[in-house]
């Protein structure tokens, strides 16, 4: 309760007063909330689950399990170890580190805003995830990130594209970095337009080295994250689950503890009084 996974307090949707949290063995959780209103106005048994609205909800599992699914899922163990330490199946396993990923694009889009600024360096590149697989002469495409790292501070952005036509990472380039900010990318020719939107641009060509002999500008550092993101990704991974195992390498990027991640999911499922 201290952690706020679960109300401390809740008021009777009936009469509106302070229930009382009442010992039930025959009960997974062991205490539900109940209110016995003995008023002659309004005489009523009430009950609410110590679940409700809570991270716990609509699970058969008890809440000692999720918790330890969750510290598993923070803690990267392999599935094969969850399931024969905690005696589930294959698909509880999946389905609650799926449940832990979205928290993480929960809060990612919740928390995100622009970097960069004047004087600040942005590094931009796109890089495509997913292996190229042949199925009969065809050739199955991955998916295409575009990205922005802030040197100095390590903020990002990240955003799962379609292509990357001018249009589309232009659009992200203006919601995601402010005006004034010098920007590195490689010669890509969608980027051949920003100095005229407010940016300062440098380019480095990748075709010829990794470091502008002149200007100093390179791109290492976004390179060194896609390198990172590849690395956390399964072998075998759903593509669409692709943006949340995403979000979920932004969220682990900048957070260092378990108490962290259940704060996150306070944050997602925030507990009240009031039912």
């Amino acid at each position: 309760m201290t952690v706020g996974l679960i109300a401390n307090e809740r008021k009777c949707n009936v009469c509106g007063e302070r229930m009382k949290l009442v010992s039930k063995k025959c009960l997974s959780d062991g205490y539900i909330w109940m209110c016995r209103s003995r008023a002659s106005d309004s005489k009523h048994v009430s009950s609410i689950s110590v679940r409700k609205n809570s991270w716990f909800e609509c699970s058969k599992l008890s809440m000692i399990d999720i918790l330890l699914l969750t510290y598993y899922w923070y803690h990267r163990c392999q599935n094969k170890f969850i399931i024969e330490d905690m005696n589930v199946s294959s698909r509880t396993v999946v389905d609650w580190k799926s449940f832990c990923r979205e928290v993480c694009m929960d809060i990612c889009v919740k928390e995100s805003c622009a970097i960069g600024g004047v004087d600040v360096i942005v590094e931009i590149d796109e890089s495509k995830f997913g292996k190229r697989k042949y199925n009969r002469g065809r050739m199955v495409n991955g998916r295409w990130v575009f990205g922005g790292i802030e040197r100095g501070s390590n903020r990002t952005f990240f955003s799962v594209v379609e292509n990357r036509g001018k249009d589309v990472l232009l659009s992200i380039i203006k919601t995601f970095i402010l005006p004034g900010t010098t920007i590195i990318s490689d010669c890509w020719k969608s980027y051949d337009c920003l100095e005229d939107e407010g940016y300062k641009h440098l380019k480095v060509n990748h075709s010829l080295q990794f470091i502008h002999p002149e200007t100093g500008a390179h791109t290492n550092t976004i390179e060194g994250t896609w390198s990172a993101i590849k690395r956390q990704l399964p072998t075998n991974y759903c593509q669409g689950q692709f943006d949340s195992y995403l979000a979920e390498y932004m969220w682990r990027r900048k957070t260092t503890t378990f108490n962290n991640f259940l704060t996150a999911i306070t944050a997602i499922y925030p507990i009240s009084e009031e039912c």
